[in-house]
């Protein structure tokens, strides 16, 4: 089966290019990039299919997660700096996709430290019997 094209993906699950850019645009706020929300539609029409697509996909995630706010949020409590304003006023002013990145990097590190001292715990056993 021939693998499909960006616009093939974008027919699909939107129709157009246009309807896709109203949902990139819906998703992440133009207030990032310092423009008003026309200038950044009429800048995403001539973005690549695959980056809108990528976009969509990273929007809805943060969406997911409960939104900018409490993605900062959560990025400040896996590095232990909860209490730290200053730290979490420098997140916020990352970028929707650099926030979703970090926080999933910062969410697989957390898992392997918690694996990392059960199989220790199980080396250690083996070694004493």
């Amino acid at each position: 089966m021939p693998k499909t094209t960006p616009l093939q993906h974008v027919k699909k699950l939107f129709g157009s290019k246009d309807q896709l850019v109203a949902r990139v645009v819906e998703l992440l706020p133009s207030s990032f990039a310092g423009e008003s929300a026309e200038d950044f539609k009429k800048r995403l029409k001539y973005v690549a299919n695959s980056k809108l697509l990528r976009l969509v996909e990273v929007g809805e995630k943060a969406k997911k997660l409960g939104g900018v706010q409490a993605i900062v949020d959560k990025i400040a409590e896996l590095k232990g700096q909860a209490k730290d304003k200053d730290y979490k006023a420098a997140l916020a002013k990352f970028s929707v996709p650099s926030l979703v990145d970090l926080h999933q990097s910062l969410t697989r590190k957390a898992k392997q430290a918690e694996k990392a001292p059960k199989a220790e715990a199980k080396k250690s056993d083996k070694k004493k019997a």
